[in-house]
């Protein structure tokens, strides 16, 4: 009987435990999507290579790797797309090998644009659908998105994006 009653109170303990997480602090979760939007990536090709989005508005991509070979999905302002473009041409290609989308995960997750336009990406697997969550900028630059892998960029996997208020 000591031990249900022991068991019953370290359950209880640690539930409460678990429940208090933040501290007097304030969480603030992110926007729902108000749109989906479906993408296909083939053999050095999106089958979209312009979008348009309305202003300040929460997307979901599910991104469909119909190839034999892995991909990238990563979208943001066109200078944040310069600095992934330059990250990876530099060895910066941590893809690939088993494991990576642990790998991939610290990387590609909260990639910002310092105060601009905040930028994400996913690597696709083949055969696989991945999703990302963005919120388009209310204005700005260019926004891009793109495959970076090695040479998938240079053979046309990229696409543009306009933000349009009747999107």
């Amino acid at each position: 009987m000591k031990f249900l009653f022991l068991l019953f109170t370290l359950t209880a303990v640690s539930a409460s435990a678990l429940a208090d997480t933040g501290h007097g602090q304030s969480h603030q979760s992110e926007p729902a999507p108000s749109r989906t939007i479906d993408i296909q990536a083939g053999s050095m090709w999106f089958d979209a290579d312009k979008l348009q989005i309305e202003p300040g508005k929460t997307v979901r991509f599910r991104i469909e790797n119909v190839s034999m070979i892995p991909h990238e999905f990563s979208i943001g302002s066109g200078r944040m797309q310069q600095m992934h473009r330059e990250m990876m041409q530099q060895g910066g290609d941590h893809h690939g090998a088993e494991g990576s989308d642990k790998m991939m995960g610290d990387h590609h997750n909260g990639m910002m644009d310092h105060g601009e336009t905040q930028s994400a990406a996913v690597t696709i697997a083949p055969g696989e659908t991945e999703t990302l969550i963005w919120t388009a900028p209310e204005q700005g630059d260019v926004i891009e998105y793109a495959c970076f892998l090695p040479g998938h960029y240079e053979a046309g996997m990229k696409g543009t994006v306009t933000l349009n208020s009747n999107a």
